[in-house]
């Protein structure tokens, strides 16, 4: 008779929890700020599409403090003068005369897509 209670406790137990681990991943592991830059409803816009692509992509190397290459993402205006010397569509496209970056791998087509609409729209904030 002992183990039956138990069982029927533990059954009732493992019943009223609030959902199993993957039900509540999400309230586990917030948002990290993880955006879908392949987005196409995205705005061509340095925050909304360029910023993210370059922070999980590119600033690892290029930020403010390391500047591998001599060379900082790390604000549009940094962003804005590579784009104007025209080394970043040529680096990212892996064009002959220009350093190939990301050096191992590259973006996804799309990302370098909404890189060169954000230059096409005139590179807004």
């Amino acid at each position: 008779m002992k183990h039956k209670t138990l069982y029927f406790l533990f059954a009732i137990v493992l019943l009223s929890t609030e959902g199993c681990y993957y039900d509540r991943f999400n309230e586990q592991h917030p948002f990290d700020g993880y955006v879908n830059t392949c987005d196409a409803e995205l705005a061509d816009t340095y925050t909304a599409t360029v910023r993210v692509i370059l922070t999980y992509n590119c600033l690892s190397c290029h930020n403010a403090s390391s500047k591998k290459g001599d060379i900082s993402l790390a604000t549009i205006q940094d962003v804005r003068e590579y784009v104007n010397s025209g080394r970043l569509m040529g680096s990212i496209r892996k064009i002959s005369g220009y350093e190939a970056m990301p050096p191992q791998g590259e973006l996804r087509e799309c990302d370098i897509q909404q890189i060169q609409d954000w230059i096409d729209a005139g590179m807004p904030e």
